[in-house]
């Protein structure tokens, strides 16, 4: 699983997360930040080419670090992976994006001056960039979402935008006690670790938990911090987690004596490997404009857009007042080669 750290306030970023225990660490920091991250490590007066050499910790060896501007970041769904368009070099890819506080303090900077109007950047003879594209799951930019505020959950992560997260800067500044930094480079961590633990392809805050943190911090005092993420608060997945477990969802047509009910059928099935016969089972929910009928031992048809009338057996009301359905052979949708 390879990381990517976006922006020049890596260092507490790397060194946390090499403590615990992930190693794969890309660092890409814009060109103009460049020359003053170059800081000199030793006595005063001396370059950096000078310092003497010293034993470096895990945390502190160096991390390979590439001065170069990000043009946009774009969630691949079916990777679950970020593609990372730079400035001169071909896309690079990483399973995680974390953004520093300075690069997620860009994206809440309003882009509303025309260009002509920006400084020109000394190095690059460019306008400087004041947002930074991100498109995540079905094409929806972060622009969207955080349309009116940066929507979060403790700052740290977004729905709807998988496998990224924030260092700094989404919540307003007043909310935030002096380590706030310090504990959401901690729980970024916490949650990456997690994700490699689980050996999980996607990490995603879910919709209902960030809405809950946002209406709780509302009612909170300022001077009261919400509690710490749980391990429910997130979803961490792989893609055959997502995947559908039923074989058909949609519009069905059941045929009793006497009378057709328009049903939505949810529907699956198995062979058997005793009697040698396709068994295929599900739900049967009523639709906007028709019920569906109480369970009965009349011959039932069970009709799908396109397919012959399957013989199926109505067997039972579930909790939820719907229609269980069952069935031995050609079941009513199609099967897979």
């Amino acid at each position: 699983m390879s990381i990517t750290v976006i922006g020049a306030e890596s260092r507490a970023i790397v060194r946390r997360l090499r403590a615990a225990g992930i190693a794969e660490v890309n660092v890409y920091e814009p060109v103009s930040a460049g020359v003053a991250s170059r800081t000199p490590i030793g006595r005063p007066g001396r370059t950096p080419w000078t310092t003497p050499r010293r034993w470096l910790s895990r945390e502190d060896r160096p991390v390979p670090r590439r001065l170069v501007d990000v043009l946009e970041l774009v969630f691949d769904e079916n990777e679950d992976q970020w593609h990372i368009h730079l400035v001169g070099y071909e896309p690079a890819t990483a399973s995680v994006v974390i953004l520093t506080a300075d690069t997620t303090r860009r994206l809440r900077t309003c882009a509303a001056t025309e260009t002509a109007d920006r400084p020109v950047d000394a190095l690059t003879g460019t306008p400087p960039r004041v947002r930074l594209p991100i498109t995540g799951r079905e094409a929806r930019t972060l622009d969207v979402a955080w349309s009116h505020a940066p929507v979060t959950f403790h700052g740290i992560a977004t729905h709807g935008f998988p496998n990224l997260f924030f260092a700094g800067g989404t919540e307003p500044v007043v909310r935030e006690p002096l380590s706030a930094h310090s504990d959401r480079v901690d729980l970024i961590a916490t949650w990456v670790r997690a994700l490699q633990r689980h050996s999980g392809t996607r990490i995603e805050v879910r919709a209902s938990t960030q809405h809950e943190y946002h209406r709780r911090s509302d009612l909170t005092p300022r001077t009261r911090r919400p509690g710490r993420p749980k391990p429910h608060h997130f979803d961490i997945t792989v893609a055959a987690d997502r995947h559908p477990n039923h074989d058909y969802a949609g519009p069905a047509l059941l045929d009793l004596p006497g009378a057709e009910y328009s049903v939505i059928a949810t529907l699956t099935g198995h062979l058997d490997p005793i009697d040698g016969r396709y068994h295929w089972y599900g739900r049967l929910d009523p639709t906007e404009t028709s019920t569906v009928p109480e369970p009965t031992r009349a011959s039932a048809f069970l009709v799908l857009p396109g397919r012959e009338p399957a013989a199926a057996h109505l067997t039972e009301r579930d909790p939820w007042g719907n229609l269980r359905v069952t069935g031995i052979g050609t079941p009513p949708f199609a099967l897979e080669a």
